[in-house]
């Protein structure tokens, strides 16, 4: 309870931005001059695993050097078989492991920070086995575990199996029961499930209906086989566990814990169930947004729409207008044309003697003038036959026929 205690506190101060100053004071001088000495296991992926170039890597491990930074210390980490970093931290010969599953009996040889993970156990057979269905199914099967895992421990506690094999790593393990050899592996679920892929291996399945959905410590409380991952140092070393719970309270307030928890089980875990209250947030956040865009594109059309008509209209208008004063303009001229007809077709005075016609004002005109001015008439003068024997009888005059 007093290391639970202590990650809140440390959370609570992280939080509000202030570290006491008997936290300040808490660690020896030593801790801050001096490179830790701790170690990482061979392959439990994505908690602790080997890179190419043969340097630990993995959520633990990357977690680890990042408590460590915040709180200003450092420590090499070498790769090493579990059952021996294990041992060589309950020796004395390591300051701390990354990678520790809590229990009371380990509890009595080393000392554990406040749990960051927690997982729970499951058993992998090789495909088409129908005699496996639960731990009870294993008494008289021959298990594979990790030598020196939590596995391996509780197999014992519970007196799981009749005949337990041991190997130095999950990955042998794995590759053991694929090849055919020996019934079952008891495993962390996730773990087992990481291996299987990064294997390669299809013929190994799990018996496991649930599924992991979080790993984190406020998750759902472990039944049965299943564990608490901490940070551990050794026996009595409370300076370093106490820097380290800080550590941890430091990197789940900033955000770095979330960003590595992002990173590593990001890609591995399934999402977890969305409530109906987060789904119909989601579908709110997507509905009204969208429905706001329709609505704006309904009313640019609609917009639209009444701005062509309106040209259209205006248009309209214009044309019938401009025919109106077409058809207006033609009757004008029509009329003027009638009354200008009427005039010629009327009673028209003329001159018995010179053939003058007088005009509506009293005036005499030559009738070529009258008729030029009220008609569109042109005319040329000449003489005509009867004319020109009267006037010039001399002339011989061909008369057209």
């Amino acid at each position: 309870m007093g290391k639970y205690l202590i990650l809140q506190m440390m959370l609570l101060f992280a939080l509000v931005g202030v570290t006491p100053d008997f936290i300040r004071a808490a660690g020896p001088p030593e801790l801050s001059g001096r490179i830790l000495r701790s170690a990482s296991e061979l392959d439990y992926p994505p908690f602790a695993l080997v890179r190419q170039d043969g340097t630990a890597d993995g959520f633990s491990v990357e977690l680890l050097r990042s408590v460590l930074g915040v709180v200003g210390l450092e420590a090499e980490i070498p790769v090493a078989p579990w059952h021996q970093i294990k041992q060589q931290l309950i020796d004395g010969q390591l300051d701390l492991l990354p990678l520790v599953s809590y229990s009371t009996d380990r509890d009595q040889v080393m000392d554990f920070t406040a749990p960051y993970l927690r997982m729970r156990g499951g058993i992998f057979v090789r495909k088409g086995q129908s005699a496996i269905h639960s731990k009870a199914d294993l008494k008289t099967k021959a298990v594979i575990v990790m030598r020196g895992d939590t596995a391996h421990e509780y197999a014992l506690k519970e007196n799981l199996a009749d005949q337990l094999i041991l190997t130095e790593s999950f990955e042998e393990a794995m590759m053991m029961l694929s090849n055919g050899t020996h019934d079952a592996v008891l495993i962390q679920h996730l773990v087992g499930l990481q291996l299987i892929k990064n294997l390669g291996i299809r013929n190994v399945v799990s018996v496991n209906i649930q599924h992991e959905s979080s790993l984190k410590p406020s998750g759902a409380p472990v039944i049965g086989f299943g564990q608490k991952f901490c940070f551990a140092v050794k026996e009595g070393d409370a300076e370093l566990l106490a820097r380290l719970n800080e550590g941890l309270a430091i990197v789940i307030a900033d955000g770095t814990y979330d960003r590595l928890y992002s990173k590593w089980f990001g890609p591995i875990l399934p999402p977890a169930p969305i409530s109906m209250k987060t789904l119909l947030g989601y579908m709110a956040s997507i509905l009204v947004p969208l429905l706001l865009i329709l609505l704006m594109v309904g009313l640019w059309y609609t917009k639209r729409q009444v701005d062509e008509k309106t040209t259209h209209l205006r248009e309209e208008i214009r044309q019938r207008k401009k025919a109106q004063e077409d058809r207006e303009k033609l009757i004008a001229e029509l009329r003027k044309a009638l009354e200008e007809v009427k005039t010629l077709g009327g009673l028209l005075p003329i001159c018995a003697s010179c053939k003058k016609i007088r005009d509506d004002k009293g005036y005499w005109n030559q009738i070529e003038s009258y008729i030029r001015d009220r008609s569109d008439a042109e005319f040329s003068h000449s003489i005509c036959p009867d004319c020109a024997e009267a006037l010039y009888p001399d002339l011989e005059i061909k008369r057209g026929r």
